[in-house]
This record gives C-alpha cells, sequence and structure tokens, in this order.
C-alpha cells in the first residue's frame, strides 16, 4: 500500500536527505521535532523552511527550494544553525510568510521510528 503524503512532509524528507552535504552532523533520526514550518508556492518555484529541534540540543532552519523542474532549474537547500532565544530565522522574504506547526510531519517521524525495518 503507497502512503500519500503531504508536500510539505515529502519535501522535509528530501531536505533531510540532502541536508548531510551541508551539516555532516545532520541526520534525520537526530531531528526530536520540528517547532515550526511555512511555505510559499508560486507559478515558478515552491520554498519550505522548517525549524527543526536535534536530539543533541541544536536547533537548525532548513529552506528547501524546489524549482520549475521543465524549466532546468534545479532544488536548493540553506541549512542556518539557529541560536538560542532565536525563535525563527530572519528570512529574505518576509512577506507573506505565514509559521504554522507541523504536527502531522512530527507525527510521521514518530511513526516511522517505531516502525520496525525488515
Amino acid at each position: 500500500m503507497i502512503e500519500q503524503i503531504a508536500a510539505d512532509l515529502a519535501c522535509f524528507l528530501r531536505a533531510a536527505q540532502l541536508a548531510p552535504a551541508i551539516d555532516g552532523d545532520f541526520a534525520l533520526a537526530k531531528v526530536s521535532r520540528l517547532e515550526a514550518a511555512w511555505h510559499a508556492d508560486d507559478m515558478d518555484d515552491a520554498t519550505f523552511g522548517w525549524v527543526v529541534a536535534l536530539s543533541d540540543g541544536r536547533r537548525l532552519y532548513l529552506e528547501y527550494t524546489m524549482d520549475d523542474a521543465e524549466a532546468g532549474r534545479p532544488e536548493d537547500l540553506k541549512a542556518t544553525s539557529l541560536s538560542d532565544g532565536q525563535p525563527y530565522p530572519d528570512l529574505d522574504r518576509r512577506e507573506g510568510v505565514q509559521w504554522y506547526e507541523p504536527n502531522h510531519i512530527n507525527d510521521y517521524l514518530r511513526r516511522a521510528r517505531r516502525t520496525p525495518t525488515p
């Protein structure tokens, strides 16, 4: 059975695959939870951002952009460390950004951790 997942979850999982190339200590297994998320979609690209709490106490901001594949533009990922007391990163595109609690992604990650691998 194939599970249909939300676009922000699918893009977070893709960002988690790419993140170790930017932050060598990043691993999906080290993600404690996602504190906040946002996304913006237009005709040319879709951008997603997540505030990620890691099990070692660090907090990162991941921003993944999925450009229009038909136009031949690649995907992009940025990772930024967040300091203590900094709830959100400084964003280039502040207008139109609506933060939300990504509870469905946290639920998915909890279920994935409980599922034994064959």
